[in-house]
């Protein structure tokens, strides 16, 4: 038992150093809340799951203006990320194939995340998203973290 206790109390004081280098090589912090425009007023909200895991909603609006009609779409799901980004894919619920149909047919909805060198969260909407958004807008655009918004 007595064992059991040491074997414990090391791996607790061995993940928590690893944490500490992690934070001292200024690992960024990438959960939380982004905002910024593009293709809209875009939102993205990231949840650290665990490991490389972040559970991710992205939203985008344009509201309507002069009688000109807006928009508004969202997405959600899990996510890898690196230290610089990764993609972000939704399969299509109503993706039939063999349908010539390209443009409301792509089987997923892919959306690129790049963490650039100065802060910035660039997301660029690659195929398929149309389905999530109408016309007026989309996930394309540059976004900055809750904590660095004025």
């Amino acid at each position: 038992m007595r064992l059991i206790a040491v074997i414990a109390a090391s791996a607790t004081l061995l993940s928590a150093t690893g944490i500490a280098t992690a934070k001292d090589k200024g690992s960024p912090v990438r959960e939380g809340s982004y905002y910024g425009s593009g293709e809209g007023d875009l939102t993205v909200n990231l949840k650290h799951i665990e490991n490389d895991v972040f559970a991710i909603t992205m939203e985008t609006l344009v509201p309507m203006n002069d009688n000109m009609p807006g928009c508004a779409g969202g997405i959600d799901g899990e996510v890898i990320l690196s230290a610089t980004g990764g993609n972000f894919f939704v399969e299509n619920e109503d993706y039939v194939a063999g349908s010539d149909n390209r443009l409301m047919n792509e089987r997923y909805c892919e959306v690129e995340l790049v963490f650039d060198a100065d802060g910035f969260l660039v997301i660029t909407e690659k195929d398929g998203c149309l389905a999530y958004h109408g016309a007026a807008c989309g996930f394309s655009g540059t976004l900055v973290h809750e904590s660095a918004a004025g």
